[in-house]
């Protein structure tokens, strides 16, 4: 199930000023490693989690034959954007989105294939998706968004040189925070 970033989040959960208050830093010397180290927390955070924080857009692949329901590898959903079939010569055809409609109660979200166009072994599905929680930081679950104020503090004081007792002691520390969000995978 190949998933392809198309549009990046446009912005970080997390603030460059709310990294500097939370670490109480007054300089600018180190605001390029603290930018560097919230996009790295965030994509860290988004892995272990399975959640998408911040809008943004994928095209996922799926092998066909599919049922009347699946589930995307990716969470949460807000909307899907575009359908196509994709034949072994490489041709393509648009399904209508209408057609398929997304239950996101859980992680993962299902979808639900409500024209019932079929999809044989030699097709592809092309589904291109939003995700994420929301298009600014207020939209992230604050728990998720403290988490992250976390990686990046400890990566800041240890500079990434790896202790692995600190590495257990953090990881942890975020399990209240993140296991609510976490993606099942079945």
């Amino acid at each position: 199930m190949p998933a392809i970033l198309l549009t990046a989040p446009a912005i970080e959960p997390v603030s460059l000023s709310e990294i500097k208050a939370y670490l109480k830093i007054d300089q600018d010397a180190e605001d390029d490693l603290l930018r560097a180290f919230i996009s790295a927390a965030r994509v860290h955070l988004e892995h272990i989690t399975g959640c998408h924080l911040i809008t943004q857009s994928w095209r996922i692949l799926l092998e066909g034959p599919l049922g009347e329901t699946f589930r995307l590898p990716l969470q949460p959903v807000s909307e899907l954007l575009a359908l196509h079939i994709l034949e072994v010569d490489g041709t393509s055809t648009e399904i209508d989105i209408a057609g398929l409609s997304i239950f996101q109660t859980g992680n993962p979200a299902i979808i639900a294939n409500l024209d019932g166009f079929l999809l044989s072994y030699r097709q592809r599905l092309q589904i291109d998706v939003e995700t994420g929680f929301g298009p600014a930081a207020e939209d992230v679950p604050e728990p998720l968004r403290l988490a992250m104020k976390m990686i990046v503090a400890e990566w800041y004081e240890r500079r990434l040189i790896a202790d692995p007792a600190q590495i257990a002691a953090l990881n942890k520390a975020l399990q209240p925070m993140i296991t609510p969000y976490r993606s099942i995978h079945l």
